[in-house]
C-alpha cells in the first residue's frame, strides 16, 4: 500500500521513466528471455538488440522526417517557440538590449489589429502573468508562506509593444501591476524559436549508432555458431541457457 501512495504521489516525469522502464521488462524482456533460450545469452542479447534498434531507426525517422499523412516531430518534442522574460524592473532600464531604454518609444509599437504580429498580444500577455506570479511565489515561499498558491490572472499586463533588436531578436515589452494595485513593473522578453525537433533526432542518431555497435558482435556470433554447426567444436555445455 505504501509503494502504491508513493506511486500516486510521484511527479509525472517519475511515472513516465516508471512506465518506460516497465514497458522495456515486459515487452523486451519477455521476448529476450524467449530468444536466449534458443540462442543462448549473448547471442539473444545481441539478436534482440540488433531488432530493436533497426526498430527504432525505422520509428524515429517517421519522427524526424515524417511519412505519408504523418506529420514530422509527432515523438517526443523539445522546447516548443515561446517568449522568454529576460527583465524586469519598476522602470525602463540597461539591458542585453539597448532597445529597452527606450520603452515605451520608438522603436517600441503596438501592432494594428490586422497585423499577424498582433496575435501575439495574448501569448506574451499570458508568459508576463506566470513570470510575476512565479516571482511572487518565490517571494512568499522565502517568507514561509509556500502554501499560499499565487493565480497568474491576478497580474494585469498592459501597454504590450513589440521591437526588432539590432541583431533581429523579436523582442516585447510591456507594464504589470497587481491587479488590486502596486507599483507597475516594465517586463521585457524575447521570441525564443525553441528546438521542438531535438528528441526526434537524437532518438534517430541514437538508434544508428546503437545498430552499428551491436551488428559486427552479432555477425562474428552468427558466423561462430555456423562454424559449430557445420563441422567445428561446440563449447562446453554448462547447462541450460
Amino acid at each position: 500500500m505504501a509503494a502504491i501512495h508513493l506511486l500516486a504521489v510521484a511527479p509525472t516525469f517519475v511515472k513516465g521513466i516508471l512506465a518506460i522502464v516497465c514497458a522495456l521488462i515486459l515487452f523486451v524482456g519477455s521476448v529476450y528471455v524467449l530468444v536466449s533460450a534458443v540462442f543462448g545469452l549473448r547471442m539473444g542479447y545481441l539478436v534482440i538488440a540488433v531488432s530493436f534498434f533497426a526498430w527504432m531507426i525505422i520509428f524515429t525517422s517517421i519522427w524526424a522526417f515524417g511519412a505519408p499523412g504523418t506529420l514530422k516531430n509527432v515523438g517526443p518534442r523539445g522546447t516548443e517557440a515561446h517568449w522568454q522574460v529576460f527583465a524586469a524592473s519598476t522602470a525602463p532600464g540597461h539591458t542585453l538590449f539597448p532597445e529597452s531604454v527606450k520603452y515605451p518609444g520608438p522603436p517600441w509599437h503596438t501592432p494594428p489589429q490586422n497585423d499577424p504580429q498582433a496575435a501575439s498580444i495574448p501569448t506574451v500577455t499570458t508568459a508576463f502573468q506566470v513570470y510575476l506570479a512565479a516571482q511572487a511565489q518565490s517571494i512568499l515561499h522565502a517568507r514561509g508562506q509556500g502554501d499560499v498558491i499565487i493565480d497568474p490572472t491576478m497580474f494585469v499586463i498592459e501597454d504590450v509593444k513589440f521591437a526588432t533588436a539590432a541583431d533581429g531578436t523579436h523582442l516585447a515589452a510591456a507594464t504589470g501591476f497587481l491587479n488590486s494595485g502596486g507599483p507597475g513593473v516594465t517586463l521585457y522578453a524575447y521570441h525564443d524559436t525553441g528546438n521542438v525537433p531535438i528528441w526526434s533526432w537524437l532518438f534517430f542518431f541514437g538508434s544508428i549508432i546503437g545498430f552499428l555497435i551491436h551488428l559486427p558482435f552479432l555477425d562474428r556470433a552468427e558466423k561462430s555458431r555456423k562454424a559449430i554447426l557445420t563441422g567445428g567444436v561446440a563449447p562446453a555445455w554448462y547447462g541450460p541457457a
